[in-house]
């Protein structure tokens, strides 16, 4: 039976974590009323649609991360020590909801072809460079600080694929050893 009252951040943090293990096509819209503890009507009178109620997710999880996962960039510290934590921390994101991988990066994957949220997720990756970039520039000049981003983005990306594929955290480790060490080392 739905729920009588929920607020709005319980549904879109409910229609996430449903959206995040299984995907945009394969979550019914009655999957996500379950998940959201309404029905179907009320999930549509808050949303409007299954595409609505994706966009209000994307951009829920976009301002989540940015508040909890790369504000971590601008906190106390060298640059190894809140590279690490950023890290550690996105690899938590990375892991939640059942081991779902990146959230953002699935969305991308399995949107791209019609890139129906690709700007919403465009906001995604330069929120992500912007900080990295913020971040290494202490350290780098500014041509190397977007070419170490590139790369971090690049290998985060494929540490969580291996993440996904074998589910062994061994693979995101890996990748924050790597990340540290590759500070002292030139491109």
């Amino acid at each position: 039976m739905p729920k009588t009252k929920t607020s709005r951040e319980e549904i879109l943090r409910a229609t996430w974590a449903e959206f995040h293990r299984t995907g945009y096509a394969d979550t019914s819209l009655q999957q996500l009323a379950n998940a959201a503890g309404l029905g179907k009507a009320g999930l549509l009178h808050h949303f409007g649609s299954k595409e609505g109620l994706m966009r209000a997710v994307i951009e829920f999880v976009d301002n989540w991360y940015g508040d909890n996962v790369l504000a971590m960039v601008d906190e106390p510290g060298t640059v190894e020590e809140r590279l690490e934590r950023f890290l550690r921390r996105h690899l938590h994101f990375c892991q939640l909801n059942d081991g779902g991988g990146c959230f953002f990066a699935n969305m991308i994957l399995e949107t791209g072809v019609t890139g129906q949220f690709a700007p919403t997720l465009q906001n995604f990756h330069a929120g992500w460079e912007a900080a990295m970039i913020r971040l290494l520039s202490e350290r780098f000049p500014a041509e190397e600080a977007r070419e170490r981003t590139y790369r971090l983005f690049a290998d985060y990306q494929g540490s969580v694929v291996l993440f996904k594929l074998y589910r062994d955290p061994v693979h995101l480790e890996r990748l924050v050893t790597r990340s540290i060490r590759g500070l002292q080392h030139p491109i």
